[in-house]
């Protein structure tokens, strides 16, 4: 009887925590692997929003990164947001703009740098 009512409690908890959803995007807490200027956004010969920028991103001199330029890779999984927390678009990312990045996965070691975006923290003002 004991083990019946285990058995019943381990699958119920089980149930309940498969059922909690995805958890939201967020800035990562670690510090961003460059801080620099948007020097070039290109976008695929398709022009489909659906396709990844590439950007070039010079660091700033100013901050302590782990680059000194960067090519990044922003796709539909990049969380895009701005100094106040509100989430944005990459149509909002501009060429001379102040952006903090934080990478995905590995980087591919060239000069520059070659990643993709998990989230990027752009300042407004090119």
């Amino acid at each position: 009887m004991n083990y019946i009512r285990i058995c019943t409690l381990l699958y119920l908890a089980v149930l309940l925590l498969s059922c909690r959803g995805d958890e939201p995007k967020r800035i990562p807490d670690t510090l961003p692997d460059i801080i620099g200027s948007v020097i070039t956004i290109s976008q695929p010969a398709t022009q489909d929003q659906k396709e990844p920028l590439q950007l070039l991103v010079k660091a700033d001199d100013e901050q302590a990164t782990n680059y000194s330029q960067a090519s990044v890779t922003v796709n539909k999984n990049t969380l895009i947001e701005s100094k106040d927390g509100k989430h944005l678009k990459a149509g909002a990312l501009q060429e001379g703009q102040l952006i903090e990045v934080w990478f995905e996965d590995e980087v591919m070691e060239s000069m520059p740098v070659q990643a993709r975006a998990k989230a990027i923290r752009i300042n407004l003002q090119p």
